[in-house]
């Protein structure tokens, strides 16, 4: 587009509808994850309550399409700083996993089944696994569109190689951080090679937004075509109820197939992605000083929020007969906006107390 872009980076530094891009994604996680965990089973789920959870699908794409942005932005850009940065993320991983086994060992999970908990992988996983990857590219100096090419490889081959399982469940579970593997008690979730390309696609985003020197007009751009787009998949998803439009049951868990995702389905949800960011851009504009920094410091704690909504959330699990929100959709609702304020609050209260002592 012309008189959009320059040919030097000119829009470094933060950018505000990431932000909000960001904070809206980990908001609609928690809500799947709550609904998923502490509710299934009870609800009737009926069309409003499915399109609620088909837009908490599009949170973890716009999480790591705004991770693949980050990467091109950060200024912690060397391959090394990557790889560290990506095995940090995979011992968060294993500190989630570790409350995970606890709530399963705890339910009364038989201890074989219990210890997979340690090796499921989910969107921390993921994110460690793609920092490394994208890594050892930078190191062998491999640009962009070449990783791109490779990440649809990666798709092609997880098309290929669905409900994969051998004879040991524990290299099983292992092996389902890179394609899909089922068995009893395998948590498969968001593997690399399906979902590799959604990153890359926002690396390759990330490298023109930093060379834009007209926001306004790439937006509305970005919104026009992205939002007819978007329109016209959703509309033939809900109409023909294939790929992550099937509903296959009553319950949330029931339609997880997304999480071992099609190329079709992607680039739904990169189109949905880009259409929500251009929207978070015009928002962002109409807000106050005070929205702006308490939304940069939400996306900030980003990981540290979702840390902390898994352990109330399994913590609910053991609450949740005396709580009516398996039955109540009004108390489940309530208890929901209680996680979201706490895991909120926490998370700033966390780094309050991190930055106090590192004063100290």
């Amino acid at each position: 587009m012309k008189n959009v872009f320059s040919n030097e980076n000119v829009n470094s530094g933060r950018q505000v509808e990431l932000d909000f891009a960001k904070v809206f994604a980990i908001l609609l996680m928690i809500v799947t994850h709550y609904f998923a965990f502490c509710t299934f089973g009870g609800i009737d789920y009926d069309t409003e309550i499915l399109i609620i959870f088909l837009l908490c699908q599009c949170s973890a794409p716009i999480l790591m399409f705004a991770m693949g942005i980050g990467m091109v932005y950060t200024r912690h850009n060397s391959p090394k700083e990557f790889i560290i940065r990506g095995i940090k993320l995979l011992i968060l991983g294993l500190i989630v996993n570790t409350i995970y086994f606890l709530s399963n060992y705890g339910a009364g999970v038989p201890m074989e089944y219990a210890l997979l908990s340690f090796l499921a992988n989910d969107i921390l996983q993921f994110a460690g696994i793609s920092f490394i990857l994208v890594g050892i590219f930078k190191k062998l100096n491999i640009k962009t569109l070449k990783i791109f090419l490779i990440s649809i490889l990666f798709s092609l081959i997880a098309t290929y190689v669905q409900e994969f399982s051998i004879f040991n469940i524990y290299l099983n579970q292992l092996l389902g951080h890179f394609f899909e593997t089922i068995g009893d008690y395998i948590v498969s979730c968001f593997p690399i090679f399906n979902w590799f390309i959604v990153p890359v696609c926002g690396m390759i985003f990330g490298e023109d937004l930093i060379r834009c020197k007209n926001k306004d007009k790439l937006y509305k751009e970005i919104f026009k075509i992205s939002g007819i787009m978007a329109v016209i998949m959703v509309t033939i998803g809900f109409l023909s109820l294939r790929g992550m439009f099937s509903v296959t049951g009553g319950t949330v868990p029931e339609k997880l197939a997304y999480l071992h995702i099609s190329i079709p389905d992607i680039f739904i949800l990169i189109i949905i992605a880009l259409f929500l960011t251009s929207i978070f851009y015009f928002i962002s504009k109409k807000c106050s000083s005070k929205i702006i920094n308490f939304v940069e410091r939400t996306s900030r704690n980003v990981t540290i929020i979702y840390i902390i909504q898994w352990v109330l959330i399994l913590s609910l699990t053991y609450l949740y007969p005396y709580l009516f929100i398996k039955t109540n959709l009004y108390v489940a609702i309530i208890v929901l906006l209680l996680i979201i304020i706490s895991s909120v609050v926490l998370a700033e209260l966390y780094v309050k107390l991190k930055n106090y002592l590192k004063g100290h």
